[in-house]
């Protein structure tokens, strides 16, 4: 059936198999499992996004956000502007806007995890690839990982001569230069340095100090320094050093009643370009980190080697915004109006002064015979003070400390019984602790002080199971487990905590390469269930974060990528996911949306309770979906290129659909993640040595949907980013 299948595609296409042999699709390399290997040979769920195409996607000065949908089972975004971005993978993640939040995806850049959000709001440049890790990776990487990890890895230095310089202006004032290149200090010593700065102009009117842009506008710079020296054919070192500052006038935008009531999305009326928002010039943002990265590599024969990686981030910033997004009025005809907010206003801001995070990996890694395998150890110690403040109640500002440390021993056995079966077992101990207290920040203030601490062991395993069919066809089978550690939450004199969340998932795949090499197609299968689930209900009537813990999720679904070298000049990507969480906990309740107007409830109600400004009203969340989880994601990528005289002309596009989704854990008609489609666009001439000019266009149809809303007052929502347009100019060397 499979050679039928083959030949039924080949003769749709039109290509003769001597063609095809000549067009093969190059292996994928990824270090999914802390190793080289092809993507074949991971016996996982994983996506991987070539530097190249990363370039693509944040064309325009878009963030890390812009890669979301770009793979299956992958949804990002933050209430937060540009930084502290919230990953999902496979539903699983958490809506949780404070900072010392436990996330279920972890994000490692160049093999560092970057625990806190707002360590991760590093730009990307001058990256080599991104590995999407779908699923528990608790073994290897470790707490907090149940759901999977993005994996970013940056361009490394070589002898080679490489290196490239761009530089656009577009839409909204939007400039943007970065480059990056290779020097060699001497044969075995070897330096890269990269650079990012990219800006743009305010471009939002805010109305109430009249005319004018006040708000959108940014300032970034990033850079990266390594160093590589290869000492001895057994020993080598890696430095990294890097840093970034960031400057805005808007962590984020928000738009008092952009949704009507008893409708989802945003009023015909809306406009992107217009707020009201009355709480003075506090919009700003301020962030600066820096850190570095050392890795020592001893090969003690081809078959043995030991590696130690030492992580070190540092970060400060603060952020602040006009949260109820409205401008105050006390007239009872403009509730509801947008706009417009009635009855009271919140303006807040939180910062994080002098974060400090240092991480400390060792692994010896092995090959005997058919037996590959890799034991080792792992601490993290992080220390962070939080700056929690209201600006319309200046005596409420809180100072919430946070200290955790983790360590951890792990290992994994592969054992190949033959030529095209493998086995692999995984399993990882890990103890957390976490103590984390709250004060007043100000003399005077009436913040009550309140503590807590939590520590918690646990153990996670994996084992999977291999079989190269054919040459090109390869199954495979994996269950996992994963584990949230223990989390603690606290702001304004309040704290509370959640238990571990353990996740069991089990998956079966394969991999194929069709068409003599030309087509590549990936399909997994997975189901998860999750017990204990950290969730957070954020805002509600109440306005507090409340951390609760499921007492089991369940989710299912399907992914399947393809890519296809058409001709020699037409290249075709695609990808889909399917996918479908439920809270299984009848017990279990959220607050509904607050006043001024209150939303459209769809769960049935549990009751009331005393909340702090009065009755709060409680609905049941049994069987609802996960917040921020779409069902069905795709993506379409098309690349055509024609040469002419010196060079060639080039045409890519590419398309991205998230459905829509809840934004909240309760259920209601306004409060939802719009679905959309997200188009692209690079039209250029590229030289044939190395000069590219083009024409780059991101979201091209001007689709501006709800993106995250404000449940506890108005129906306030905050939006993605409108069209832009301009032109780009590149040279690689």
């Amino acid at each position: 059936m499979r050679k039928t299948l083959v030949l039924t595609i080949a003769g749709v296409l039109g290509t003769p198999a001597a063609m095809a042999q000549n067009l093969a699709l190059e292996e994928v390399l990824v270090t999914a499992q802390k190793r080289e290997q092809t993507l074949t040979e991971v016996p996982a769920a994983v996506s991987a996004i070539s530097g190249e195409m990363v370039k693509e996607y944040l064309n325009g000065a878009q963030d890390i956000r812009a890669l979301a949908a770009r793979v299956p089972g992958l949804n990002i975004e933050t209430s937060n502007g540009r930084t502290q971005p919230r990953f999902y993978l496979r539903g699983l993640g958490n809506i949780d806007f404070d900072v010392n939040a436990n996330q279920p995806v972890a994000m490692i850049f160049d093999e560092i995890s970057l625990e806190n959000n707002t360590l991760r709001s590093l730009p990307l440049f001058d990256i080599e690839r991104i590995e999407v890790l779908k699923g528990p990776q608790g073994s290897l990487f470790g707490r907090n990982t149940n759901a999977g990890v993005i994996k970013i890895d940056s361009v490394r230095p070589s002898e080679e001569r490489n290196g490239y310089l761009s530089a656009a202006y577009g839409s909204r004032e939007t400039f943007v230069v970065e480059g990056a290149s290779n020097f060699s200090l001497s044969d075995n010593f070897h330096m890269r340095a990269s650079l990012k700065y990219q800006e743009r102009g305010k471009w939002i009117d805010n109305t109430v100090n009249g005319p004018g842009d006040d708000f959108g506008g940014f300032e970034e710079f990033a850079w990266r320094l390594q160093f590589q020296w290869d000492a001895t054919d057994s020993f080598s070192a890696h430095l990294k050093l890097h840093g970034f500052n960031q400057d805005g006038s808007d962590p984020n935008v928000f738009y008092a009643n952009a949704i009507a009531l008893g409708s989802s999305g945003l009023r015909p009326e809306f406009d992107e370009e217009i707020v009201s928002n009355d709480s003075g010039d506090i919009a700003d943002l301020t962030l600066d980190h820096y850190g570095g990265a050392l890795t020592l590599e001893w090969s003690f024969s081809d078959d043995l080697s030991f590696t130690s990686i030492t992580g070190y981030d540092t970060l400060e910033n603060f952020q602040s915004a006009d949260v109820d997004g409205g401008e105050i009025s006390f007239n009872p005809a403009d509730i509801g109006q947008l706009g417009k907010q009635v009855f009271f206003g919140v303006a807040t801001g939180d910062g994080l002064d002098d974060l400090e995070q240092f991480t400390q990996e060792f692994r010896l890694a092995g090959q005997s015979d058919r037996l590959f395998y890799q034991v080792g150890f792992f601490y993290f110690d992080e220390d962070f003070d939080l700056i929690n403040q209201d600006f319309l109640t200046p005596p409420l500002t809180a100072i919430v400390t946070q200290h955790t440390k983790s360590h951890a021993f792990f290992g994994q056995f592969e054992y190949s019984f033959s030529d095209t079966i493998a086995l692999t077992v995984g399993g990882r101990w890990t103890d957390d602790e976490k103590d984390l207290s709250v004060g007043p920040g100000v003399a005077g203030g009436f913040v009550a002080p309140a503590s807590i601490e939590v520590q918690d062991d646990f153990f996670n395993w994996d084992v999977a199971l291999t079989y190269d069919m054919s040459d090109d066809w390869t199954w495979y089978g994996r269950v996992a487990t994963g584990s949230r550690g223990p989390v603690t939450l606290g702001r304004f004199g309040f704290v509370s905590s959640a238990k571990t969340e353990d996740t069991l998932s089990a998956e079966i795949g394969f991999k194929a390469r069709l068409l003599d090499d030309r087509m590549r197609w990936n399909t997994s299968v997975y189901q998860f269930k999750n017990d204990d689930q950290q969730l957070t209900a954020t805002g509600g009537a109440a306005n507090v974060n409340q951390l609760l813990n499921a007492d089991q999720v369940d989710g299912f679904g399907i992914e399947s990528e393809v890519d296809l070298q058409v001709t020699e000049n037409l290249f075709v990507s695609a990808n889909f996911s399917y996918n479908d969480t439920e809270i299984d906990d009848p017990g279990l309740r959220d607050d509904l949306c607050g006043s001024a107007p209150t939303c459209t409830g769809l769960d049935p109600v549990a009751g009331t309770r005393v909340g702090p400004f009065g009755p709060v009203t409680e609905v049941f969340i049994d069987g609802n979906p996960l917040p921020r989880t779409p069902e069905w994601i795709f993506n379409f990528l098309l690349e055509y290129t024609h040469p002419v005289q010196n060079g060639e002309i080039y045409f890519n596009t590419d398309w991205n659909y998230r459905d829509e989704s809840n934004l909240f854990l309760h259920e209601s008609i306004e409060f939802v993640q719009e679905e959309r489609w997200l188009g692209g666009l690079r039209v250029g001439y590229r030289t044939a040595n190395g000069m590219d000019f083009a024409l780059v266009g991101r979201n091209i149809t001007d689709e501006v949907t709800v993106e995250g809303g404000i449940n506890f007052l108005n129906l306030t929502a905050f939006v993605n980013e409108p069209a832009y347009w301009g032109g780009e100019f590149r040279w690689s060397f």
